[in-house]
């Protein structure tokens, strides 16, 4: 247990964190995302529906622009490969979004799902 908690500090140290993805036969690296690109990512994911797998939830965007803008942010972190990733299938860039928001905790994942939505409603709210 300790061994393994050792290696995974000193990857992250090192930048030896990161995950492989491919999309419309391009690779890239996704580190463990950030606050700016966990938030970043998030407000494109606010509309996703409840459902009992992250791939399901991910599925249920069906929009290949929300889920790349998504993902460019958890790549690196703005919105600039989401042309790119765009060409791609809608399932080679949900299961590399996927693979980028499994390097969040569930928990966290979870917690920013619910706030997103939280932030929705309060917006769309009118005042009384």
């Amino acid at each position: 247990m300790e061994k393994n908690a050792s290696k995974i500090v000193n990857a992250a140290v090192l930048g030896k964190d990161f995950e492989t993805v491919f999309v419309n036969g391009n690779a890239y690296m996704i580190h463990p995302p950030t606050i700016h690109k966990i938030a970043g990512a998030g407000y494109y994911l606010s509309d996703l529906k409840e459902a009992v797998t992250v791939m399901d939830m991910l599925r249920s965007l069906k929009d290949v622009e929300m889920a790349s803008r998504a993902l460019s942010w958890l790549i690196q972190g703005d919105e600039n490969l989401h042309e790119e990733l765009s060409c791609g299938t809608f399932d080679e860039v949900v299961e590399a979004l996927a693979t980028g928001l499994s390097m969040i905790s569930a928990e966290n994942f979870y917690k920013l799902l619910a706030l997103a939505k939280n932030v929705a409603i309060l917006t769309a709210k009118q005042k009384q």
